[in-house]
């Protein structure tokens, strides 16, 4: 239910973000659902619906709030690929659509097949490049395992596609029990490009007492650096029926689309983890270093907030002046949150109010418009303001000292 949660919720906002002038009328946009399901299931004795429907009402409810707000209206172009390797439930999913206010769509906008997203990768590509040349999509592959997806086609959305984001879900609890020598051989290893040295370490390591979290650090790296997003947002999703893990992975081109995700995590707090800590380099987690440390979890919970702007506090004067030091210009909030946005629970948001604070409580920045001139102190800081760390603080006074 978590997760469903996510994707409205997402698709929702991600229409807004892309048609935020009154002047824009239409928006092109398709979504993909690669394991749809029948369209319908049971959650805590009630039958409520499943992501197809979902999505589907996502649009339309987005596109009738910005068509109110526009004299001329507002259409979302919006082509739907719901798949599921079962007959069954496309046929279920059939009828469910048949009996809703979506009904004819089917076969025009809403395109259903019975068959494996890997099979259909290829055509549903080739049909969003034919659409425009925007490539707006979004890919919600919800897969049943680990291995159902191959990097491989990850990397194909987001090298022929220019503006793809993909969430995915990996069952890590059932890869790390599945895991021994011979899995990077198999088809399903192969898919997710586990070579027979890794495979065979993190095998090796399952054996070993308090290894777990260890196996997972090499796992979660392995499959951000081979699924090609430049920008990334892992969560994890805890089932509250069988108390096993799994990663919500939002993969994009955008730092703007991670931090959006970043935020809908936060609005829907302690319902995920983040793997780490607050603050900046959070997931900061090196296996190689100490097989014993501490694993970090970061639930968005009562106390978050406070914790995340008070380590981003501490952290930002001497990232701006390292940062500055390093490029030999100036530095934006834009700029410092970019380059660390993969690795934070943070948002520009709570970024922007730690860096007021620094400003006006402590007085160890200064804040610039974009113009070089300082920001009026009630105004909102923009991402493209300069911070600056004046020479006289106490943080560049306790820099020096540490290194006398």
């Amino acid at each position: 239910m978590a997760k469903h949660h996510v994707f409205e919720r997402y698709t929702e906002r991600y229409i807004e973000i892309l048609s935020p002038t009154l002047a824009k009328r239409e928006l092109n946009l398709t979504i993909v659902d690669g394991f749809c399901g029948g369209g319908l299931y049971s959650f805590a004795d009630r039958t409520v619906p499943g992501s197809p429907i979902l999505l589907v009402r996502a649009v339309r409810a987005a596109e009738a709030r910005l068509a109110m707000a526009r004299k001329h209206g507002f259409k979302v172009h919006a082509d739907y690929f719901f798949i599921d390797r079962k007959q069954a439930h496309i046929e279920f999913l059939r009828d469910q659509l048949a009996q809703s206010e979506f009904a004819d769509e089917v076969g025009r906008s809403i395109h259903l097949a019975a068959d494996t997203f890997e099979s259909r990768a290829d055509a549903i590509i080739t049909a969003i490049r034919a659409k425009g040349s925007s490539h707006r999509a979004l890919f919600f592959l919800d897969q049943y395992g680990w291995s159902a997806v191959s990097f491989q086609t990850i990397r194909r959305i987001f090298s022929e596609l220019k503006n793809p984001e993909v969430i995915i879900t990996f069952s890590v609890d059932s890869l790390i029990d599945y895991l021994t020598a011979e899995t990077a051989r198999m088809k399903s290893g192969q898919a997710i490009e586990l070579d027979a040295s890794l495979g065979e370490a993190l095998a090796t390591m399952k054996t070993e007492a308090g290894q777990r979290a260890v196996i997972q650090g090499f796992l979660y790296r392995h499959i951000l650096k081979n699924t090609g997003g430049e920008y990334y947002t892992p969560f994890f999703i805890r089932s509250p029926d069988s108390h096993r893990s799994y990663w919500l992975v939002h993969l994009s081109k955008h730092s703007r689309a991670r931090d959006e995700m970043a935020q809908l995590h936060w609005a829907l707090q302690n319902t995920f983890v983040h793997p780490g800590k607050s603050g900046f380099n959070a997931l900061g987690f090196d296996p190689s270093i100490d097989h014993n440390q501490t694993r970090f979890e970061f639930d968005f919970g009562s106390n978050a907030r406070s914790d995340s702007l008070n380590a981003a506090i501490e952290q930002l004067p001497s990232l701006f002046y390292d940062d500055a030091v390093k490029l030999g210009e100036p530095v934006t909030i834009e700029s410092l949150f970019t380059a660390r946005c993969n690795e934070t629970p943070l948002t520009m948001g709570l970024v922007a109010e730690a860096v007021t604070r620094l400003r006006d409580d402590l007085r160890e920045v200064e804040i610039l418009t974009p113009d070089g001139k300082p920001r009026p102190r009630a105004v909102n800081l923009s991402p493209k303001d300069i911070v600056r760390v004046p020479v006289q603080t106490s943080f560049l006074r306790s820099i020096g000292a540490k290194k006398n």
